[in-house]
């Protein structure tokens, strides 16, 4: 799409605010970014069992996933090889076949075209080559339990997409052996504003907690004010303010205290104490630097829409129009965590970042108002500002990609670059990515 350098300036820093109600834009961004980068589809505890299914979205199409009966996964495009119709309107279940709705095509769960009403003699005279019209399958690659899916055949491989970023996200995917569980299912809601509105939300913003969490944490917190997340951990050597790191256009946001995540909790003493007794295996997992992310406050995403603040919310925003959008929401834990407290995460998302959560309910109303003044005939004239911390961030020996202190827009600006990258290329060849520093 031509144009996009006036769209986004000085490295990130100002993003006009078009990008986010421009309907022209918008078509563009289906295209460009949705139809070419690797996109959260579904994790292996999600899919436990041959012929278990789940449906999501990659852009505005709509996407089946199913389990295969040789144990892999594999994605289809969710919608009838006849005429089009949405093929699978369940959210998730177990299925060996799907059949459409409008004329009763019948398709297997590895996508073949198994049946057809009147191939014979009253219909098709048997001229119809099945083989040909299956279900459209759908690139799909995995990383540490968690399965992408990609149109674009020319695509680099997810690992390669994923570059050093994975160095940041085995802390939260991978942090013991057993590594993780998606529990308690998908919660979801529908925002009236641009998805990447409420994807940088978690992506990148700490800046906005307490300005628009205050009254929130207050009421979590009590007598407890905010100490509990603050100080760094005795045995760490980072900055105390924590950092913040982009790379591709993901992003990452932590402290290393190995505590932070818990501050909210009503009771923190039986988190503190499960982390503690674990922290020694981290160390022999992820390593001494890395370990120490576990139990930190973090938020952070994998480009363009799949998106974590861990102990709080994992989440994939969906585009529905250029005002609109839909969030799919599910909790994640460590699969060694004992059940009372895997119970107790689960109930402790909902009441945070759930779809009526205390904090969920501060950021819709935030992300909705600022849909209403970049739609306005003025407002959309302006640029939004990206800019704290501009020219601070650093590669450094001991942590992959830019670096900042963790309040800063460094994650925002690298998330507006890597888009503006999609939405000018004309194909991958034309798509940097950044050099592996990690093996």
């Amino acid at each position: 799409m031509k144009g996009i350098e006036t769209l986004v300036r000085e490295s990130g820093a100002y993003v006009s605010r078009r990008v986010f109600s421009d309907a022209d834009i918008y078509k563009n961004e289906l295209e460009n970014v949705f139809g070419r980068t690797w996109q959260f589809v579904a994790h292996d505890t999600q899919l436990p069992k041959s012929g278990d299914f789940l449906t999501t979205f990659m852009g505005e199409d709509p996407v089946l996933v199913i389990r295969q009966e040789d144990g892999s996964i594999r994605a289809f495009l969710n919608a009838c090889s006849h005429r089009g119709p949405l093929l699978c309107m369940a959210e998730e279940g177990n299925a060996k076949s799907f059949s459409c709705p409008y004329h009763g095509w019948v398709f297997g769960a590895d996508g073949t075209l198994l049946n057809v009403p009147r191939e014979g003699g009253d219909g098709y005279h048997h001229q119809l080559d099945k083989g040909q019209w299956g279900l459209q399958s759908i690139r799909v690659e995995s990383y540490k339990g968690l399965y992408f899916a990609n149109f674009d055949p020319a695509a680099p491989s997810l690992r390669d997409y994923l570059g050093d970023f994975a160095w940041y996200l085995d802390a939260i995917f991978d942090p013991l052996p057993a590594g993780v569980e998606f529990l308690g299912g998908t919660m979801r809601q529908r925002l009236k504003c641009n998805w990447k509105i409420a994807a940088e939300n978690i992506v990148a913003d700490t800046y906005h907690v307490l300005a628009a969490h205050a009254v929130a944490v207050g009421v979590c917190m009590g007598d407890r004010g905010m100490q509990i997340g603050i100080e760094v951990g005795e045995k760490t050597d980072v900055d105390a303010l924590g950092i913040s790191a982009t790379i591709d256009g993901h992003g990452w946001n932590a402290n290393f205290d190995g505590q932070g995540i818990f501050g909210l909790f009503k009771d923190p003493a039986p988190w503190l104490a499960y982390v503690n007794r674990q922290r020694q295996r981290y160390i022999e997992h992820l390593g001494e630097r890395r370990a120490w992310f576990v139990g930190s406050s973090i938020d952070g995403g994998v480009f363009p829409n799949f998106l974590f603040v861990p102990g709080f919310t994992f989440r994939q925003i969906h585009p529905k129009g250029p005002n609109e959008c839909e969030i799919a929401m599910w909790t994640v834990v460590e699969r060694d965590l004992p059940p009372d407290l895997k119970r107790e995460m689960v109930r402790f998302n909902a009441r945070m970042l759930g779809t009526s959560g205390m904090f969920e309910t501060d950021d819709c109303a935030n992300m909705e108002r600022i849909a209403m003044t970049v739609n306005a005939t003025q407002g959309s004239r302006r640029d939004s500002h990206y800019a704290m911390g501009l020219g601070r961030e650093r590669e450094r020996s001991d942590l992959p990609g830019l670096i900042d202190q963790r309040v800063s827009d460094t994650c925002f600006r690298g998330y507006y670059r890597r888009w503006a990258e999609f939405m000018q290329a004309e194909s991958w060849r034309e798509i940097p990515l950044a050099p592996r520093k990690l093996t």
